[in-house]
C-alpha cells in the first residue's frame, strides 16, 4: 500500500471513529435529558404552566397538547395548582395556541378567573420570563411546568434562570415514537440555552413564526 493510500485509510478510520464517538455522546446526552425529565420533582404549586404546541386545522389542540392540558386539569382538580398559565403563540388565522388551551380548560370546568393566558410565549424562554413576571406580580413562588418529559430539563433551566424560586415538573404518561427524535433534538437545544444564558442572562428569546411574519407584512397580525 502506498503512503498516500495508507494516509487516506487512516484518515477515514479517524473520521469514522470521531463520528461514532459523537453519536455515542449524543445518545448518552439524550438519555440523560430523558432521565432528568422523567424524574422531575412533582409538588403542590401556586401555578401550573402549560407550554403550547400544535393545533388542528380547526384550531383545537392536537393530541400532544390536549395531553398536557389534561395533566394540568388533573392537577387543578386535585387542588394542587389553583391557577393554570397557558402559554403559546398565534401561528396563523384561527390558530391561537393559548386561546385554544383556555377554551379546552373552560369546557372542562376550570373557571375563567383561574386561567392566565399568555399569547407571547412563542418559545420556552419567552414563556419562562412571562410566567415568572406574572408570579412576581402575584407574589407566587412555586410553579409546576407541564410539558413532554424530554422538554422539562430545558424548561426548568429557563425558569430557574428567569428567577423562579421553586420549579417542579409534570408530563403526560404516554410514549410516542416521535419522542426518540424529540429527545435527540433537545440535546443541542439545551446546550444552546446553557451557553446563551451563561454568557448573557438577559439574552433575548429568539423565535421565528413565518405565518405571523407574513401576516404582519400585510397588516393582519396587528
Amino acid at each position: 500500500m502506498s503512503a498516500r493510500l495508507l494516509f487516506r485509510s487512516r484518515a477515514v478510520r479517524f473520521v469514522v471513529l470521531i463520528a461514532v464517538l459523537a453519536l455515542v455522546a449524543w445518545v448518552a446526552a439524550a438519555a440523560y435529558v430523558c432521565v432528568c425529565g422523567l424524574t422531575s420533582p412533582y409538588e403542590r404549586a401556586d401555578l401550573a404552566v402549560v407550554f403550547g404546541n400544535a393545533l388542528e386545522d380547526d384550531g383545537t389542540p392536537k393530541p400532544i397538547l390536549a395531553a398536557r392540558l389534561d395533566v394540568a386539569l388533573q392537577c387543578y382538580r386535585a387542588g394542587e395548582c389553583p391557577r393554570v398559565f397557558v402559554s403559546g403563540s398565534i401561528d396563523g388565522p384561527g390558530l391561537d395556541e393559548a386561546g385554544a388551551m383556555r377554551t379546552y380548560l373552560l369546557a372542562r370546568g376550570v373557571p375563567d378567573d383561574r386561567i392566565v393566558v399568555d399569547r407571547a410565549g412563542d418559545n420556552t424562554l419567552a414563556t419562562a420570563r412571562n410566567a415568572v413576571a406574572y408570579m412576581r406580580e402575584q407574589g407566587l413562588s412555586r410553579v409546576l411546568l407541564v410539558s413532554q418529559y424530554y422538554h422539562l430539563p430545558r424548561a426548568r433551566f429557563a425558569f430557574e434562570e428567569a428567577g423562579a424560586p421553586r420549579v417542579y415538573g409534570a408530563y403526560p404518561r404516554a410514549f410516542r415514537f416521535m419522542d426518540l427524535y424529540s429527545s435527540w433534538r433537545e440535546v443541542p437545544a439545551l446546550a444552546v440555552y446553557r451557553v446563551r444564558l451563561g454568557l448573557n442572562a438577559d439574552a433575548r428569546p429568539v423565535s421565528f413564526r413565518p405565518v405571523l411574519f407574513l401576516m404582519g407584512l400585510v397588516g393582519l397580525g396587528k
